[in-house]
């Protein structure tokens, strides 16, 4: 099984095992062929129809992301999603904080970095706009992000860890485990949650969904700046520079976007980031080899 050097442990042994089911084998790549076929007319009709949200687009979205986490996504698939959800807004927490300031918890479920993500059950996920507000993640820190305060406060991020994600609640997954047929890996999830917001969504939810990466480049950043004088993990990290998206240019085309992006640059990233700041040394200890 294929195992690749700058990922996770956990990710490697879950994209690892995935491969040998026969979701990927089969129905992945006609997921692929029809996501790429549907965008083309869904996007020109949205274009010309609905351009705006009426409303029901956010709770429609996650009815169809709880179904699917509840009767077809497979257990592991399910946790690396919830883990995602949770990890994502910590690490944003990370490195937004500065010393001296106090802890700005916020009651929001579900919304807003600083906001309360404990996913205590499918009911819990489908009220509280998950799916939608989880993409309007990356827009916030993009606006809450200040190049200077970081800088200033980098030695005080080199002093603190992230929050611990096994503390916040994943009870949801007890009802993957309770209900689901255990069909659908987390290729194979992603797609289709791709495939739902893209053919449910008017064409502001969609192309906002679809473009929401522009916080990882700030948090490449970061890190990059966190681990300057770690050259492992500078090689690392070097792996994560995307060739397009949010890299040259501030907004990528939703016609060319690709839905692995999703799962392969943004979910695992903020894998290997949350791992590398729980347990790797900013600097190297002395006579260890790079």
């Amino acid at each position: 099984m294929h195992r690749y050097p700058y990922i996770t442990p956990y990710v490697n042994k879950v994209f690892a095992e995935e491969k040998e089911r026969w979701d990927f084998r089969f129905l992945r790549p006609a997921l692929l062929v029809s996501y790429f076929l549907i965008r083309l007319v869904s996007f020109p009709i949205k274009f010309f129809l609905r351009r705006k949200p009426l409303g029901f687009e956010g709770r429609l979205i996650d009815w169809c992301m709880t179904f699917g986490l509840k009767y077809l996504a497979r257990t592991e698939a399910a946790e690396l999603f919830i883990r995602h959800t949770q990890i994502e807004p910590i690490l944003y927490r990370y490195i937004l904080s500065r010393r001296g300031q106090s802890t700005m918890d916020s009651l929001e479920k579900l919304n807003g970095i600083d906001g309360d993500f404990n996913l205590e059950s499918l009911a819990v996920a489908k009220q509280n706009n998950l799916t939608i507000g989880h993409d309007l993640l990356s827009y916030e820190l993009v606006d809450r992000f200040d190049k200077h305060s970081f800088l200033e406060n980098i030695e005080f991020l080199r002093s603190i860890t992230p929050e611990d994600h096994e503390n916040y609640s994943k009870a949801l997954l007890d009802e993957t485990r309770q209900h689901s047929f255990q069909l659908l890996g987390p290729t194979s999830l992603v797609m289709l949650v791709v495939l739902v917001i893209t053919l449910c969504g008017d064409l502001k939810t969609t192309v906002t969904a679809l473009n929401s990466f522009g916080s990882d480049s700030i948090l490449l950043w970061c890190m990059k700046r966190l681990y300057v004088d770690n050259p492992s993990v500078l090689t690392d990290l070097d792996f994560f520079m995307q060739e397009v998206s949010n890299r040259g240019h501030y907004n990528s085309s939703v016609f060319f976007s690709n839905p692995s992006q999703y799962l392969y640059y943004h979910v695992v990233f903020d894998e290997v980031v949350y791992e590398l700041l729980m347990n790797e040394p900013f600097k190297p200890e002395e006579n260890c080899v790079v």
